[in-house]
């Protein structure tokens, strides 16, 4: 009898570790993912309204490129850091000068603050960047 209540408390105890829940570890994603894509703009500057086009660096694996920055035609590079990104002073084309700020809101938009410099007149701008 002592066999067989050894037997099932073993059983037991092997069904209840069993039970235990599955640990899932979260996959590493790449930040930058969330800003990758063409994303529509609504520059209240001018009520521009272009489009930018958001890849990855190749070349560093913090930075976003901005084609078609301020609807220049042209590329400006941004340093993500978290739900921030960071245009350091930079030509975006032929004398036009960009720097600023953006922040991601959510997986549809980004708000930028920034400078445009173009031939020495200068301007404040903000853009609202809607996928």
């Amino acid at each position: 009898m002592k066999y067989l209540l050894k037997v099932f408390v073993l059983l037991l105890m092997i069904g209840v570790c069993s039970c235990a829940e599955d640990i899932e570890f979260p996959i590493d994603e790449d930040p930058l993912d969330k800003y990758v894509g063409t994303w529509g703009v609504s520059d209240n500057a001018l009520k521009l309204n272009y489009e930018v086009s958001i890849v990855k660096s190749s070349s560093n694996s913090s930075a976003i490129i901005l084609n078609n920055f301020a609807g220049s035609g042209d590329a400006a590079v941004g340093l993500v850091a978290g739900k921030s990104v960071v245009i350091s002073y930079q030509e975006v084309g032929q004398s036009w000068h960009v720097n600023g700020a953006g922040t991601y809101i959510s997986s549809s938009q980004i708000f930028f603050n920034y400078t445009l410099d173009i031939g020495g007149s200068q301007e404040d701008r903000n853009a609202v960047f809607i996928k």
